[in-house]
Formats: structure tokens, C-alpha cells, sequence
């Protein structure tokens, strides 16, 4: 991406040739003299706004642009007059006023077809815009105009970004054929797409090469973690996982994704342990406590669960309320509900739970499941009508 954004600038700073006007062979001595001097205005025109340019002043670039376009004229300097647009472009988007900076980008094309640099911009636009499609069409016809395979890699992102993963690795391999990677990372990246792609066997034989690599190991036995764990298969999963703690890996992910299979295991003192390591070191804080709530709870810590629970949820509706600036809503999970429903009703409050079941069932959650359980509270507080009637719609929710 950096090579891309310094292909970007220097199709703003470089420079055309500014020929010499032809003459006529005809031409009086004073249209020559008037040529000449237009030509001479042009260079200096031209020169003050790349020194503009260089200096950021895209006003005075722009106004010097103007001029240029005085004494120059499509058909006599095609080359130069398509330069100016595309620079006008540039200066346009960095203005960040797009339709104008494609409406001189597309005029600089129908002037001059093969202005790489052009494309190279209009990528850049389109991608700024989320225009995905547009700025892969784009940068795959600058990498045809200038041969720079390099940019494959750029449209392999582009394609990750978009989600089509096989056309993200048939870019990344044309990437790798211009010698633009060593085939050590081309081939853990491979594995990466093919682990993108749900091809899990075939990532885990590609990862398994780099097994005990120097540089790759750590990385290669998180992705066969994630990609056991994707198949089900959470023991194997966990020892890879560990095998990567071991070689000192610091993935954001390692100890939730841990976690994750250590409690579909049951092993749930493990489970908690790498979930407490989760809230403190990565991004998963929220889900995390949920799980070590959860955890609490198989261990028959019905008190510390919820209380846990209530920390989750109290944090996830304070947070809704009032999102920090730049992040989304945070919505909370309704398994909490029911599951502090669970821990208040073993805990002998009554009220509590059937606050919890009934907001389950407001929000549509496992209705079959929140209806049973808030019967049981029901008959636990006498209230037999109430109850017949949350078990009837238990039974309603079965059949469904």
C-alpha cells in the first residue's frame, strides 16, 4: 500500500516535457517570435505550478494549471494538455471534490488512452469512496499500462476487502509470478486465503510446513487453531493454541479463541482462565465476560455468575445508551437474560428471574425455553394460571 500511495504522488509532481512549439514552414518571422513566447509562458506556467505542488499550495498550483491551458491547446500538445488535467485531478482530489476530480481524469483519457497514472488515481478515489469494484478495474488497468506487478498485491487487498477471497488469491499469486514476494511468504499467505476461503484442510497442510519456521511458526499454529477450531475439532484446536503460546505468539484472539474451545469442551476452570487473560489483554472484552460468566455458572458459582452477568449487561446497556464517539451500538447478548435467570432462580430470587425470563421472551429469545423457565418461577410464587399459561406457550413455540 505505501508503493501504491508513492505512485499516487508522483503522478501529481512529475513532470512533462514542454516541446517547443512547431512552425510553419511559411511562418513569418513574428508568429514565429509569438510562438516562441507562448512556449516560454507555457514552461514557466508550468514549472511555477509543479513548484506549487511541491510546496502544497493547490491554489496557486491551480491557478497556474489555468494559464497553462492558455497556451496549450489539445491538438497541438496532447501529451502536456492531458498532464494538466491529470494534475488538476490530483489537486481535485486531495480537495476531496471527486466528481470534479473523475471529470478531469476521464477528460485526461480521452486525450491520451494510456495515461497509467490516471487509472492510479481514480483507484485511489474509488477506493476513498468504498467503490470496491470500480477501484479494482481501475488499478488492474494501470498495472497493464505501466507492467508494475507489484499492485497486484494491492488488488489481492482490495478483493479481501470486497470478500472475494479466490480472486484475492489469483491476484496475490500474479503478484508473486512478477517476483514481487519470496516464496516463504507467498506460501504462508496462500494458506491464509485458503483458510479465508473455508478450505480448512488444505490451509492446515499449507501452515504445517511453516511449523517450526522462525519466522512464521507462531503465525502458522494460531491459523491452524482458528482453522481446527472452524472444523469442530476443539482439542486439536487448543494444542494449537498452545503451541503458539509457547513460541511466543501474541495474536489478538489467541486466548478468547482459547477460551471459545476450551468451553465447548467443558473444561470450564480452563475455559474462565483464558477468558479473565481476554478481558484484560484483547479487543473481546464484552464477549469474553460473557463467557467467564458463563463459566462461573457450570462451576456451580451461581452468585459469582450473576454478578458477572450483571456486569456484562449493565456495561452493554450503559454503552448502548450513550456509544462512544466512532463506535457502534453495542448490543447485549439475550443468553445473558436467561442464564442470570437461571443463577437468581437457584439463588431464591424469584423476582429477579422472572424480570430476566420476561425480557427474554419480550426480545423473542429461545422463547420455548424462557417460557418453561418462567412457569417454573411462576409455580414457585403460586401463581398457577400464569403458569398453565407460560407453559402452554411453551408448547406453542415447540411447534413452530
Amino acid at each position: 500500500m505505501k508503493k501504491f500511495l508513492a505512485l499516487l504522488l508522483a503522478a501529481m509532481m512529475a513532470a512533462a516535457v514542454v516541446p517547443a512549439l512547431a512552425e510553419e514552414t511559411e511562418t513569418v518571422a513574428v508568429d514565429a517570435t509569438v510562438a516562441a513566447l507562448d512556449n516560454q509562458k507555457l514552461d514557466a506556467s508550468y514549472t511555477l505550478a509543479l513548484n506549487a505542488i511541491v510546496a502544497e499550495d493547490y491554489e496557486a498550483a491551480k491557478e497556474y494549471i489555468s494559464i497553462c491551458f492558455a497556451y496549450c491547446d489539445r491538438q497541438s500538445n496532447p501529451t502536456i494538455f492531458a498532464d494538466l488535467l491529470l494534475k488538476r485531478g490530483c489537486i481535485d482530489m486531495i480537495e476531496e471534490k471527486e466528481d470534479m476530480a473523475l471529470l478531469n481524469l476521464d477528460a485526461a483519457l480521452r486525450v491520451d488512452p494510456n495515461l497509467a497514472d490516471a487509472y492510479l488515481v481514480k483507484t485511489q478515489i474509488y477506493a476513498n469512496a468504498g467503490e470496491v469494484d470500480q477501484a479494482i478495474t481501475c488499478l488492474e488497468k494501470y498495472i497493464d499500462l505501466s507492467k508494475d506487478t507489484n499492485l497486484y498485491e494491492t488488488v489481492a487487498k482490495l478483493q479481501e476487502a470486497k470478500g472475494d477471497i479466490e480472486a484475492a488469491s489469483a491476484a496475490y499469486n500474479k503478484f508473486v509470478e512478477g517476483g514481487g514476494a519470496e516464496a516463504e511468504e507467498a506460501g504462508f499467505q496462500n494458506g491464509v486465503y485458503m483458510m479465508q476461503a473455508g478450505k480448512y484442510v488444505d490451509a492446515i497442510t499449507a501452515f504445517e510446513a511453516y511449523a517450526e519456521n522462525e519466522t512464521y511458526g507462531a503465525g502458522a499454529m494460531y491459523n491452524i487453531g482458528v482453522c481446527k477450531m472452524n472444523s469442530g475439532d476443539f482439542e486439536s484446536a487448543v494444542e494449537a493454541f498452545t503451541a503458539c503460546e509457547n513460541k511466543g505468539g501474541t495474536f489478538e484472539g489467541l486466548y478468547y479463541n482459547r477460551g471459545v474451545c476450551l468451553y465447548s469442551l467443558g473444561r470450564w476452570e480452563d475455559a474462565e482462565s483464558d477468558f479473565i487473560k481476554s478481558v484484560e489483554t484483547e479487543s473481546f472484552k464484552d464477549e469474553a465476560l460473557y463467557f467467564q460468566a458463563s463459566c462461573r455458572m457450570w462451576q456451580e458459582d451461581y452468585e459469582g455468575a450473576a454478578a458477572m452477568f450483571t456486569e456484562y449487561i449493565g456495561d452493554g446497556e450503559e454503552a448502548a445508551e450513550t456509544p462512544a464517539e466512532g463506535e457502534t451500538e453495542r448490543v447485549v447478548y439475550d443468553g445473558a437474560y436467561y442464564f442470570r435467570g437461571i443463577c437468581e432462580g437457584v439463588l431464591g430470587n424469584l423476582e429477579g428471574a422472572l424480570a430476566d425470563y420476561t425480557k427474554c421472551i419480550e426480545n423473542g429469545y429461545e422463547l420455548s425455553e424462557s417460557y418453561y423457565q418462567r412457569a417454573q418461577v411462576y409455580a414457585a410464587l403460586g401463581e398457577t394460571e400464569k403458569q398453565n399459561e407460560d407453559l402452554a406457550n411453551s408448547l406453542k413455540s415447540v411447534s413452530k
